[in-house]
């Protein structure tokens, strides 16, 4: 079975930001902008032979800025960068926040990862 994880940190980590693995976090001077993610899902289908035929993957992506145009260019950067190993965007949205805090773009992205490839 493919794990997803290090290929998603490594490929967000080159994009030159603070990165890690999780959902929401406090970030230390010098974090900030950042970007969090999570797999959400990582299923199997199955061959008649009960071998895996390929994987769903969902990610989610969470990029944390000081201003609405730092993130949005971020949010550009990450789905090309996604984009190029592929996955999907499959979602995103400007998540609310209160005066002060830091500006949040929530992202969701998918693949199938065929059985045999990086396995």
């Amino acid at each position: 079975m493919y794990q997803p994880k290090e290929e998603l940190y490594r490929t967000l980590k080159e994009l030159g930001y603070y990165c890690r693995q999780g959902a929401q976090a406090t970030f230390g001077d010098g974090e900030v902008p950042a970007i969090t993610f999570r797999i959400e899902n990582n299923s199997v289908d199955l061959l008649l032979d009960n071998t895996i035929s390929h994987q769903e993957i969902t990610a989610t992506v969470d990029i944390w800025a000081d201003d609405s145009k730092t993130a949005s260019r971020i949010q550009t950067e990450v789905e090309e960068a996604l984009r190029g190993i592929g996955y999907r965007m499959s979602y995103s949205a400007d998540v609310p926040a209160p005066t002060g805090a830091l500006f949040h773009i929530n992202c969701r992205f998918e693949t199938l990862h065929t059985a045999g490839k990086d396995n």
